[in-house]
């Protein structure tokens, strides 16, 4: 299982270099798109135990990791922010878990989990230690520079001239 915070770094590294946001929206959209669907650890126990619902769908990585759940969580969070952002974070989780056990993407068309099993303590430590590098770099970027409306090679060169 992948830790919370590593989905939310992953996410926010993402949109740092995909859309080189500087307001905080597109941030804090992708973060929370990024932990929705692990809300279902908490709130499908409650429902299965009760009997609303039932069937392996309903499990950990089912309809909340599926596209479906993600079309639903995208689209709630556009409200609030970038809707490319929302979808990001999203994204960002779904991969993340589909190489640490898989997820089951088309529910509830179909119960079939898809993915592969990896080593997810592995996955953990480089999906942070990537995503921390990223963010620290931008953020140093943003300092040096005071603006990301520069091409994704000028941020790969500030990145070498710290780390290179």
């Amino acid at each position: 299982m992948v830790a919370d915070g590593v989905h939310v770094l992953v996410a926010l590294a993402v949109v740092f270099l995909a859309f080189r946001a500087e307001r905080p929206e597109p941030y804090l959209v992708a973060a929370l798109a990024a932990i929705f669907p692990d809300i279902d650890v908490y709130l499908l126990p409650v429902l299965v135990d009760s009997g609303y619902v039932h069937g392996p769908v309903w499990a950990h990585r089912g309809m909340t990791h599926s596209l479906l759940g993600g079309c639903v969580v995208v689209l709630g969070l556009s409200y609030f922010g970038p809707w490319r952002a929302a979808a990001a974070g999203f994204i960002s989780h779904i991969a993340l878990d589909f190489v640490t056990g898989g997820v089951y993407l088309l529910a509830p068309v179909t119960s079939v989990r898809y993915g592969v099993s990896g080593g997810w303590l592995l996955l953990n430590m480089l999906a942070s230690v990537v995503s921390v590098t990223v963010i620290l770099t931008g953020s140093r970027y943003l300092r040096t520079e005071g603006s990301l409306d520069r091409s994704p090679g000028d941020v790969a060169d500030a990145f070498t001239d710290r780390f290179g």
